[in-house]
């Protein structure tokens, strides 16, 4: 798997490590100056991680002369915006005409309007929703912004903004067309391609957009690739940026480890995670997921002690609420890990894996209303995360609406085909509603995609003897047996080898096979369930022929 800037190289001269990272700090201070902290962070910690020679010079930013009139005001505004005073930065900054000072006014005004909406929010979650409570300043920023376009004075980051605006406005695809503008008049802009990753739909879209071909479209491609839940794509992508030069960043390796996380292969994803945080022991970005992995690994010691330390760094931060909210669900207190749930929703209402974990912890106590709303908001901010879908299907099992569990365990089989435990649930409800040969089929599948429990197994057989098909059944409750004797199962499953092994002897007393009868009779009364309904006189009767 070869990154798309090596195909071009042909056309075009790869850029050195020296021409990366001379790039990368020229657009930290560029979005620096204009607000944009996160672009920036992400930029240079990326350049800090090449390893090069000493650089020649420290790159400058070339300025106009308009900006250069406007400085003064531009750094007064500046300065508000950095203290967070949104209106008073927009307002000084509103008779400047560059493109530097009209940018930070516009993104002062949009972020003066989204901490409004914030405010106006009562609650994380409950009756009140908050879908109807809009940013009010968006219409006018789309005015500014198409008239700026119209007059052509709109930058790179005039165009990220402007997308931005119309995303907000869900106007979509005339959000995608200005994301894809600005990648191509500001290919250094992170955020522009991070936030044009966010709108592809799936594989082909993603594929098909017309962004430049530049180096840094490999990470665009690798990001939108994790999103869209396409970890092979994404896993090959961040494993090659490792290798050109960027093994050394926190980021890629962070990113690594997120992919091995979807992927299940949790002891490399800790490995990974483990790596990172020795790279940047104070780095609390990703920590959320590195505690879903010790969630699922069942690591209550290691969960502890991550707990402990993000406490120590960020205790207010989304990340270190999921953190605590993981600790508290694996030792069982789940009133508890919903507090830090919620306020992890509170903290960044965008966090959609907060959502899920909260509503995993609603079904804990089978509160499935608040669990469905948890759900459906996180399904809300991203609709590619499976697991949504999955837990709406569980919460509509338990209450008894199998078309709806259906619906949504549909959806998430869309989202994760290979995933053996959808398949279980999708075979689970088409048994309940009758349908049979589909019931079937999804069993199978769930068997082919090495369902470890052996759930799909017991519930296959199950099937088949119900509807007479005995040899089937036969075949399958050996292998269930077979694979318990070798490998174990889980606790839920040990009674069911007792009820294998006594329809194995009814089977074979009917096949006139007495000793394999005999066999599986006897083992039946090593299972307390079995014992009770047929006590061990019975089951010699079995084998005698009587029964």
């Amino acid at each position: 798997f070869t990154p798309h800037w090596i195909y071009c190289a042909m056309a075009t001269e790869s850029p050195s490590l020296l021409q990366l990272k001379e790039g990368l700090l020229l657009s930290f201070k560029e979005c620096s100056e204009r607000g944009l902290t996160y672009s920036a962070n992400w930029a240079i910690e990326l350049a800090s991680s090449i390893e090069t020679e000493q650089l020649p010079s420290i790159p400058e930013i070339e300025r106009s002369p308009l900006f250069q009139s406007e400085y003064t005001q531009f750094c007064l505004g500046k300065s508000l915006y950095d203290l967070h005073e949104f209106k008073r930065a927009a307002y000084v900054l509103q008779n400047c005409k560059s493109n530097e000072a009209f940018f930070l006014r516009s993104y002062s005004t949009f972020l003066a309007g989204e901490k409004m909406k914030e405010d106006s929010l009562v609650d994380v979650i409950g009756p009140d929703h908050d879908g109807s409570i809009k940013n009010t300043e968006l219409l006018s920023l789309k005015r500014d912004l198409a008239k700026r376009e119209i007059d052509n004075q709109l930058d790179g980051y005039g165009y990220y903004l402007y997308g931005v605006v119309l995303r907000e406005l869900e106007a979509v695809d005339e959000a995608r067309k200005m994301l894809l503008r600005a990648t191509h008049l500001s290919p250094l802009l992170w955020s522009a391609w991070k936030e044009l990753g966010k709108l592809c739909e799936d594989r082909e879209m993603l594929y098909s957009l017309d962004v430049p071909q530049h180096w840094l479209r490999d990470f665009f491609l690798a990001e939108a690739s994790l999103e869209l839940q396409l970890m092979d794509d994404s896993l090959a992508y961040y494993s090659n940026l490792s290798l050109v030069g960027f093994g050394a960043s926190s980021y890629v390796n962070s990113q690594l480890a997120v992919v091995h996380y979807h992927k299940k292969d949790f002891a490399e994803s800790e490995t990974m995670f483990e790596c990172v945080r020795k790279l940047d022991p104070y780095k609390i970005t990703s920590l959320d997921i590195y505690s879903n992995v010790l969630f699922v690994m069942e690591k209550l010691p290691e969960l502890s002690r991550l707990a402990q330390e993000v406490v120590k760094v960020e205790k207010y931060c989304s990340e270190s609420c999921i953190v605590l909210g993981n600790f508290y669900g694996l030792h069982g207190d789940h009133e508890k890990a919903i507090v830090y749930f919620r306020r992890a929703v509170r903290l960044n209402r965008h966090d959609h894996s907060a959502w899920v974990l909260l509503g995993h912890e609603y079904m804990e106590l089978r509160n499935c209303t608040m669990a469905i709303e948890a759900y459906c908001k996180g399904i809300e901010i991203n609709k590619n995360d499976f697991r949504g879908y999955y837990g709406l299907g569980n919460a509509y099992e338990i209450l008894k609406m199998p078309y709806f569990a259906l619906h949504y365990f549909r959806q998430a089989h869309k989202l994760k085909p290979s995933d053996s435990r959808i398949l279980f649930s999708l075979g689970y409800c088409y048994d309940q509603l009758g349908l049979n040969e589909e019931a079937k089929k999804c069993y199978r599948r769930a068997i082919a995609f090495k369902d470890q429990e052996g759930t799909s197994l017991v519930k296959l057989a199950k099937l088949h003897a119900k509807l007479g098909e005995g040899v089937e059944a036969a075949k399958l409750y050996t292998k269930f047996i077979a694979q318990a004797e070798t490998k174990g199962v889980a606790a839920h499953l040990i009674d069911e080898q007792g009820f294998a092994h006594l329809f194995l002897a009814r089977y074979h007393i009917s096949k006139g096979s007495y000793s394999e009868a005999e066999a599986h009779a006897h083992k039946c009364t090593e299972f307390v369930p079995v014992t009770k309904q047929y006590s061990d006189k019975s089951a010699r009767g079995m084998v005698a022929g009587k029964s």
